[in-house]
Order: structure tokens, then sequence, then C-alpha cells
């Protein structure tokens, strides 16, 4: 009897040694390397409004609540008929009522790095009637109204200011006028059109002047393709095609 109560009691001795960890070896499983951060590349959107305006949205900014831009309208539609010109564009029309209106498109695009800053610069093709030198209502509608661009890592919007102004909450500039994030890149109308109407044309507008942008948390950033106007009437235009080549700072 004694010796079965001392064999159990060197047992449940045992035991315990073992739980508190009588034994100095430990299997510890191997560390995974930490993943390299992404580097950022050099890259190219290329836009091409005659395959469809999916993603695109349209907006306008630059007006009081007394002046808004009155006629507005866009849409994908054909290229005007007989004038040299074929397929689709992105159609922005609308009638200025406060002297200074801005029409846009904006887009988001992916696949950046996160937190990364790029540098952007742009071409951008659209379809004018509009000559350069013509007289009209406020100044020549094609060299009143110029082609801008613009790009953020937040999405742009227009916003109410404290004065009343409808604006975009980003610093687009004005008119002829450049900001830090977005550049004019030329005037609407066209050198091989004449103040006869009748006729289109495509123009390509272009900027080696960068815009620096910052890629959001998820590694996006937007774009916004439009015209910002000095001319106190009615225009219409169809973008057709833009490049921004994208390269990291």
């Amino acid at each position: 009897m004694k010796k079965y109560t001392y064999t159990a009691l060197a047992a449940a001795a045992l035991l315990a040694l073992t739980a508190c960890g009588g034994s100095d070896h430990v299997n510890t499983p191997p560390q995974a390397a930490p993943a390299p951060a992404p580097t950022p590349v050099a890259s190219t959107i290329s836009v091409d409004f005659n395959q469809g305006i999916d993603g695109w949205i349209p907006g306008v900014a630059d007006y009081f609540d007394d002046d808004a831009p009155s006629e507005t309208g866009y849409g994908w539609s054909k290229l005007p008929p007989g004038t040299g010109l074929s397929g689709m564009g992105y159609y922005l029309t609308s009638h200025n009522n406060s002297d200074n209106v801005m029409t846009y498109v904006k887009r988001q695009y992916g696949g950046f790095v996160a937190g990364a800053k790029y540098k952007l610069t742009f071409s951008l093709s659209h379809a004018t009637d509009a000559s350069l030198d013509c007289f009209g209502v406020g100044g020549s509608r094609g060299a009143s109204i110029y082609m801008v661009v613009a790009a953020s890592g937040d999405e742009p919007k227009t916003v109410k200011q404290a004065n009343g102004e409808y604006r975009m909450n980003l610093d687009r500039g004005n008119n002829a006028e450049s900001g830090t994030q977005g550049k004019t890149l030329g005037q609407l109308g066209s050198e091989a059109l004449e103040c006869g109407g009748g006729g289109w044309a495509k123009v390509t507008r272009q900027s080696d002047e960068a815009i620096t942008v910052t890629a959001d948390k998820e590694g996006k950033l937007w774009i916004v393709l439009g015209t910002d106007s000095g001319f106190e009437s009615a225009n219409a235009l169809y973008l057709l095609s833009a490049t921004v080549n994208v390269k990291p700072l």
C-alpha cells in the first residue's frame, strides 16, 4: 500500500514538472520576412470616348444660384455628319450665364501605390465648330473658352462656398490661369475653321506642365477633363480622347 502511494505521488510530481516547463526546448515556427513595399512605376492612362463613356461623371462649376448655367446637356453621341469626323464622342453643352462656367467630366482610376506621389501630364483631343478668330458675345467663343484638366486623390466635387459660389473642391485655377491641381491646355477654337461656321474640326491641346497627385489609401486617383468658359453664351463640343502620362516622384 505504501509502495503504491509513493509511485502515485512520483508520477504526479513528474507531470507537474513537465507542465511547468521542465524542458528548455521550444518549437518556434519560422517567421516570414515582411513583404517589400510596392514600388511606384510609370504608366499611361489612355481615354477613348469612341469606345464609350462608362464611369465618366459630368458636372458644372463656377456659378452662383442666380446665374447657374442653363441648356446643359451631355451624353455619348455620334460626331456631326459631313465634317470629316467619324465615330462617337462625349457630347457636352451648356449656356454660360455667369461669364465664368466650368463644364467637366471626371473618373476614378486605380492600380497605383497607396500614398505614393505622381506627376501627371495631359494631352486632350476634342471636336469643335468654333474658330479662334471670330468675335462673339463677351468675346470670341473659340478664344474665350479654355480646355482644362485636373487631378486629385480625393473626389472632385462642385461645392457651394461661403460666398455662395459653386466651385470645385480643388485648385483648378480659373479660365486661362492654371492652379496647383489643374492646368489650362489651350483654347477651344480651331485654327483651321473660318468664322462662317458650318464646319467641325478635331483639335488637340497638351501641356508638359505636370500636376502632382497623391494616390489615396486604396491606390486610386481622379482625372478631370473639360472646359472653362469666359464666353457669355452657349457652347457645345465633343470630347474625343485623352492621354495621361503618370510618373512617380
